[in-house]
């Protein structure tokens, strides 16, 4: 299985909660080069999964402007999930390839997680972009194909 991990974009922090966080002009920005980026590549996924909070919502919605796939809400992508629970949800999956719309700490975590890494170095910023390949989402069993951060997605940042 390919997923893609696409990390929001730049949110404010004026809102009554985390979960009502919307993207600024900025992370707008962001998330359209993103998806220009994503969207001229030779890789689409058959959904997207999304965490159900706003600004990972607004940014799902960009990025899968052109493609419209399916998408679904999913509260195990919220930023402080378990990993154990990503994992869990990603053995429902039965298509080939994913994108996985969400926030940090979970999304640099899952990163350092599927590569067996204790502590997560991965950092990705806002409108960061990775790709990991594996039979199943397990500690250590995941290869990172490439990761990507806001503004230069042309360089592999691994």
């Amino acid at each position: 299985m390919e997923i893609v991990l696409i990390r929001h974009g730049a949110a404010s922090w004026d809102a009554a909660t985390d979960m009502e966080r919307e993207l600024t002009e900025r992370g707008i920005a962001e998330v359209e080069a993103a998806a220009q980026w994503l969207g001229q590549q030779d890789w689409r996924p058959e959904e997207i999964w999304v965490s159900p909070y706003r600004r990972a919502q607004q940014s799902a919605a960009i990025i899968n402007a052109d493609w419209q796939l399916p998408q679904r809400n999913k509260a195990c992508l919220t930023p402080d999930n378990r990993l154990e629970d990503l994992d869990t949800m990603l053995s429902t999956f039965r298509g080939q390839r994913l994108l996985l719309v969400g926030h940090n700490p979970l999304l640099s975590n899952a990163l350092a997680h599927w590569q067996g890494e204790s502590q997560s170095y991965w950092g990705l910023q806002t409108a960061s972009m990775a790709r990991v390949d594996a039979e199943v989402f397990a500690p250590g069993c995941g290869n990172l194909q490439w990761l990507r951060h806001f503004p230069n997605y042309a360089h592999n940042g691994r």
